[in-house]
This record gives structure tokens, C-alpha cells and sequence, in this order.
């Protein structure tokens, strides 16, 4: 860590420098975006603010993470805090030097988000739910922990064609979609001993895959052969020529899968011969408490330790006013089971609170009521999108308030509509790729304008027993994307269908039809 932090010291002035050029003109966005992007920080669209990424292990906010987060808050008054599809935090619209002084701030106390963005292993992701969930196979947690720490003792070598991605799940739920990554680890029980499935080449966006699952079982002791491995062989077969074609997954459409697998085979065996093993992880103990009457629902999880529960913090679109964050974490810091209680990003732009009792359950909601969505449909999510990304094409989070806010006018309250998944460009940081129902935003002329339109797609799903792309269906513009829910939503209403047995219909077919910009 020492020698990382002595390295990341050097490079922070050079950061000011190329910063100051962009501002100056003197480089273009995308050049300052290459020098950039590895920090996890990038000019937001116009060119006048930046926005930085923090990376949290796991998504999980430690107590030096959530003092460091309060303290930006207050010193540069900061107003919202974006929980990204990742499991790290971005704030927005900040100057050059706000941007690098939080930055230089977060490397003193050893929260390193270097390799946040670029060429570099991204922040590893675990399952929100982990340790917790009721049907899981085991904690997976400590070896995503292992994984970053991997990850953190070589970052400032990396000289990769592009991105890896890697990720832990502890079941089925697959919460951290690891059957879609780069590399991920399933959590499994075989003859009372724990393993983890291991899938590699997945991944969203453009040429999107699944990823293959190894045809073996993978002690948890072993897993950074499996990661090394993986880097080494996308050091030296990945494409450093053509950026569109410079992920692992293009190398196995290359290779094809037995010839992948025999290459990746080999590297796992030479990774071998290093010193790599892990220690088995110890199983955490949670005290359990009074059973209570709170039920499941959609902001509602019950753990499997008696009398102990998750909740689903959702704000709208992932944006939540520091005001709120911050009464979320007085309300950690002063309650009864402050010493078990986890407060997590999740990749839907949302945060978990695990381990709480019934009481504090009670609490919390009451506490995050004017800002918590209930409804599926309301805790739909969105990437950033237009007006920050600069590479987004469609207007992702303004669609999905479009969205809320038309049900909510109409008074349609109904938890009748899935959940929707909106990138605002085809790269799928939203993951409309794997959602029930999902909008990929584009550019299209109507009627002599270029307007923001969506292509629609149903029926992906994520689920480890049941990972699927969705079907594109037809492009809406997204001035009629609210009017299209709103009509399916009546028709399901009417019917009493769920939307799992009315997509497939000939009724939804035509109303798709009717809303299709062709």
C-alpha cells in the first residue's frame, strides 16, 4: 500500500497540470479523459465541472469512508452523493481542485480509487446481501476483500488493453451479476464443503455475453490463481489496437470457448506456481434478536438471523441530498446495533442498512419517508446520463423522473410494473440489458429533429439459475415512454396479469406497435 500511496503522491500534481490544460484548452476532452479516467475522476459535459468516483470495497462504507464522505460534504459543500452501478460513490459538479484535493485526501487515509476508470481492474463487487440472505450458500465478503487487496498491491503496474472486471456472489439472488462479468465467483455447497462456480468472459454493452462457467469447482483458498490468471492472459492475448474490441470476452469469440478454455487453463497452472492462497474465511456471528411482525416488501428483507433485517434505501434515480445521507448515518452511529450494522452501496444505485432489529427498521423508514421509493417501479434505475456523461446520447435520469412523476400525477400507485433498467447509451451502465424491462437510449430524427429515443427490451434477467439478455422489442421516443407504462400498467390492472405473463401477448405486442417510432 505504502509504495502505491508513494506513487499516487507523484502523480497527483501531473493530474492538476493536465486538468489545468484542459481547462486551458490546450488538450482536448478526450485526452484529458485518458490522463484522467484511471484517477476515477472526468470532466462532465461542457467542460467546466468534474465528477469523482470513489471506489468502496464491496460497496460497503466503512466508518473512515462515511467520516471522509461527511467531511467533503461540509468542506465543499457538497449536495448530493450518486451511488453508482457498482458499488462506489460519485459526486458531481465540482471544481478541478476540489476534485483532486478529495482525491489526494482519500489515498492519505488509504481509500485508494485509483484504477476507478480506465485501463484497470474496477472496484470488486460483492453481494449486498452477503452473510445475511436467507438461502445463500456462504459469506462471500472476505474474498472479494482478498481480491481488492490483490488488486491494490499491483495497480500502479497495470498496463492492460482495457478494463477487468471482477465480482463475488453468495447464491442464487446473484445481487453483484457475476454470471456477466469479466470474472465471477458463485458461492456453492457440495457435500457440506464450500466452493465457488467460477464464470469468465461476460459482460454488457456492446456484443454483450455471458459469461462460461468453468467445468469445475473452485476451492475459496484458490481464487487469486484465478484472478492472476485472467489479468496475465488479458495482458498478453488482449487487443491494446482496436479499444472497441479490447475486453476478455472478444478474445473467447476469437478463440472460441474449448481453445479459450485450454489457454486459460494454462495460465491458471503457471499462476499456480506463485504465492497466492487465501485463508478460508471465518464465519461472522450476528446476535440474533426478538422475533418481530415486520413482513417482506419491497424495501424490506428478512435475514436469515432471527429477528434481524436489510433495508432498501432507494432514492430516486440514486440521487441522494447529502441532508439525507447524512440523517442515515446519525441514525447508524446512535442506534442499538450500531456495532453489527452494514451500510452498503448496491449495483442499482441504491444502499442496504443489514442487521438492524425490529424497532430500528421502524425507525429508518420513518426517517427516509419523504424520500424512499416503494414501488418496484419507482425504484427503477438510471445511469447518469445527459447532461454529465459525456458519452451518453439520451437524457436516462430525466426519463426516469419523467417516469415517476407522470405514475404519481395519475395516481397510478399500484406495484403492478417490474422494475426498469435505463442506459442512456448502448454501453449498458444501467444493465437494460438484463432487465425485466429495459430502454437503451439513442438519437433518432422524427419529424425533422433529432429527438431521444429508447430502444425497448424485455425479458432479460440476472438470477444465477436463469441469467438472460433481453429481447429488443422497438424504439419510443421518450416523450411517449411514460404514456407506453401508463398503458400497459391499465391493461394489467384490468386484467389482473402480472407483466411476467402479459409480455409475451398478442395485446402487448400491438401496444408496443402503437408506440413505436419506426
Amino acid at each position: 500500500m505504502e509504495n502505491l500511496k508513494s506513487f499516487l503522491y507523484e502523480q497527483i500534481e501531473w493530474l492538476k497540470e493536465q486538468g489545468n490544460k484542459f481547462l486551458n484548452k490546450e488538450i482536448t476532452l478526450h485526452d484529458f479523459k485518458k490522463s484522467s479516467g484511471k484517477f476515477g475522476i472526468y470532466a462532465e459535459r461542457g467542460g467546466e465541472s468534474f465528477v469523482i468516483r470513489i471506489k468502496l470495497p464491496s460497496g460497503i462504507f466503512s466508518n473512515k469512508s462515511i467520516s471522509l464522505l461527511q467531511g467533503f460534504i461540509k468542506k465543499y459543500d457538497i449536495k448530493e452523493i450518486h451511488p453508482t452501478t457498482r458499488q462506489a460513490v460519485q459526486l458531481h459538479r465540482l471544481s478541478l481542485d476540489t476534485v483532486v484535493d478529495i482525491f489526494k485526501e482519500c489515498v492519505e487515509n488509504d481509500l485508494i480509487s485509483y484504477g476507478c476508470g480506465g485501463n484497470f481492474p474496477r472496484n470488486v463487487t460483492s453481494s449486498p446481501l452477503s452473510n445475511v440472505e436467507k438461502d445463500e450458500a456462504f459469506d462471500v465478503t472476505p474474498y472479494a476483500n482478498y481480491t481488492t487487496e490483490y488488486f491494490l498491491q499491483r495497480m500502479e503496474t497495470y498496463i492492460l488493453p482495457r478494463k477487468i472486471k471482477v465480482g463475488f456472489s453468495n447464491g442464487k439472488s446473484n445481487l453483484s451479476n457475476i454470471t456477466l462479468t469479466d470474472l465471477g465467483f458463485l458461492a456453492t455447497i457440495k457435500d457440506n464443503k464450500k466452493y465457488f462456480k467460477v464464470f469468465v468472459a461476460g459482460g454488457l454493452g456492446k456484443n454483450p455475453e455471458l459469461g462460461i462457467q468453468l467445468p469445475y469447482l473452485v476451492e475459496p483458498t484458490d481464487i487469486l490463481y484465478y484472478v492472476d490468471a485472467l489479468v496475465e492472459l488479458f495482458k498478453e492475448n488482449g487487443n491494446y489496437e482496436n479499444r472497441n474490441k479490447a475486453r476478455i470476452r472478444y478474445i473467447l469469440k476469437e478463440k472460441g470457448k474449448e481453445e479459450f478454455l485450454n489457454l486459460y487453463n494454462s495460465y491458471i497452472e503457471k499462476s499456480k506456481c506463485k504465492n497466492l492462497k487465501v485463508e478460508e474465511a471465518k464465519e461472522i456471528l450476528i446476535p440474533e434478536c426478538e422475533n418481530s411482525s415486520i413482513e417482506e416488501n419491497n424495501n424490506i428483507i428478512v435475514q436469515k438471523q432471527k429477528g434481524r433485517y436489510t433495508i432498501i434505501i432507494k432514492p430516486i434515480g440514486g440521487i441522494i441530498s447529502s441532508k439525507h445521507f447524512n440523517d442515515i448515518i446519525d441514525f447508524i452511529q446512535n442506534t442499538e446495533s450500531k456495532d453489527y450494522i452494514k451500510l452498503i452501496a448496491t449495483m442499482e444505485e441504491s444502499f442496504y442498512i443489514n442487521n438492524l432489529n425490529g424497532q430500528e427498521v421502524l425507525k429508518i423508514l420513518d426517517i427516509c419517508k419523504d424520500f424512499n421509493q416503494t414501488t418496484k417501479l419507482s425504484q427503477s434505475l438510471s445511469c447518469i446520463g445527459v447532461p454529465v456523461c459525456q458519452i451518453g446520447l439520451a437524457e436516462g435520469q430525466t426519463l426516469l423522473n419523467s417516469i415517476i412523476n407522470h405514475f404519481k400525477e395519475k395516481g397510478l400507485n399500484k406495484d403492478l410494473l417490474p422494475k426498469i433498467h435505463i442506459s442512456s447509451c448502448p454501453n449498458s451502465c444501467g444493465r437494460h440489458q438484463v432487465a425485466m424491462i429495459g430502454f437503451m437510449g439513442k438519437k433518432k430524427m422524427f419529424e425533422g429533429e433529432i429527438v431521444d429515443a429508447y430502444e425497448l427490451s424485455i425479458d432479460g434477467s440476472f438470477t444465477a439459475d436463469n441469467t438472460k439478455l433481453g429481447n429488443p422489442v422497438c424504439d419510443i421516443l421518450a416523450k411517449n415512454i411514460p404514456l407506453f407504462l401508463e398503458e400497459v400498467y391499465i391493461y394489467l390492472d384490468k386484467n389482473n396479469l402480472d407483466f411476467n405473463s402479459f409480455k409475451d401477448t398478442e395485446q402487448f405486442k400491438d401496444i408496443c406497435e402503437k408506440y413505436s417510432s419506426k
